[in-house]
């Protein structure tokens, strides 16, 4: 299960990464909010290993505390990477962008990112579970210089 020295621990799978976002969403006001509502930096260190134990459930590699919160760190800049090149905000589209928010990402994105409120409403076809419909509705809100501030709003539904 654990990686000799030097190699290289495998890639997350789908499912520690839907446990992982389970994990880290529930406890992201003590991890990431406000300085009134986080916790101490030992007690941040204990939640991540928390997370991590969950993880490890799925018997898939030992992942560490240190391990999620750095795979946790990229899947929320990739979400709002996304969401900004949805929004033409970026100022140059990432190479091999993806160009569409997963389930997973709106999830992230609706509670590391209120200021890009994304909500994405998808139904399935009965056979296949295939994505039928997905509409997504973003606004941005951008800080320009000294508080002043420009909303925008883009909606896109594809069938």
């Amino acid at each position: 299960m654990a990686a000799a020295t030097g190699e290289r621990a495998p890639a997350f799978t789908t499912e520690e990464l839907e446990k992982l976002v389970d994990g880290v969403l529930p406890q992201y006001a003590l991890l990431y909010g406000p300085p009134d509502q986080q916790v101490r930096a030992h007690q941040k260190v204990d939640i991540w290993r928390a997370i991590a134990k969950e993880v490890r459930t799925l018997g898939v590699h030992n992942r560490r505390g240190t391990h999620c919160r750095k795979r946790w760190e990229d899947i929320r800049r990739g979400t709002r990477k996304t969401a900004e090149s949805l929004l033409g905000m970026a100022s140059q589209p990432r190479r091999g962008a993806s160009r569409t928010l997963t389930p997973l990402m709106s999830r992230i994105l609706a509670v590391a990112y209120p200021d890009l409120d994304g909500r994405v409403r998808t139904s399935q076809q009965t056979q296949g579970g295939e994505y039928q419909h997905i509409q997504l509705s973003l606004r941005a809100v951008e800080v320009f210089g000294w508080g002043r501030r420009a909303v925008g709003d883009i909606r896109l539904s594809v069938v």
